[in-house]
């Protein structure tokens, strides 16, 4: 027959040493990683390249969101939600390109490290996006008509 016991202290073995080797793996990728950005502090150009994407950030990922809701907007049955969404998802996307430039302009002139000081870390302005996303997203469910259900489309396939 089979060695019934054996075959479990394998396997119990095989996941034992698994754990324990991405319990390392993982210990040694952070203490890579601590080496590596250590290293970064003496390379004067990273300081600025790293800044430049903190900077890109908010912009590029709420610039996307609008981009997408100003694409999906064209298909609701609503004109004038159409006219609203379009103008709050415009305004947005020129406020967050005036911002991008205000801030990149700080950023170049007076070499500030801390994102306190611009623009596109602001809470206000985030909010205001983040209000303005949730606040067409409701307008647009409220003014498109209700979705059947299964019973009611099961009962419109039946007749």
């Amino acid at each position: 027959m089979y060695n019934q016991s054996g075959r479990f202290l394998r396997l119990f073995g095989n996941i034992l040493f698994s754990v324990i080797g991405f319990i390392l793996l993982v210990a040694l990728i952070m203490l890579a990683l601590r080496l590596i950005s250590s290293g970064f502090d003496a390379i004067p150009w990273f300081t600025y390249f790293y800044m430049c994407i903190v900077l890109l950030i908010p912009p590029s990922l709420f610039g996307t969101v609008h981009i997408i809701f100003f694409r999906k907007t064209k298909f609701h049955p609503s004109r004038w939600v159409k006219y609203i969404s379009y103008f709050l998802f415009t305004a947005l996307l020129i406020s967050w390109a005036v911002i991008l430039i205000i801030d990149f302009k700080e950023f170049f002139t007076n070499h500030y490290p801390d994102i306190e000081r611009y623009y596109a870390f602001n809470l206000l302005i985030l909010f205001i996006n983040v209000a303005v996303i949730f606040f067409t997203g409701v307008l647009q469910a409220l003014t498109t008509e209700k979705e059947k259900d299964w019973m009611e489309r099961r009962r419109q396939f039946d007749n």
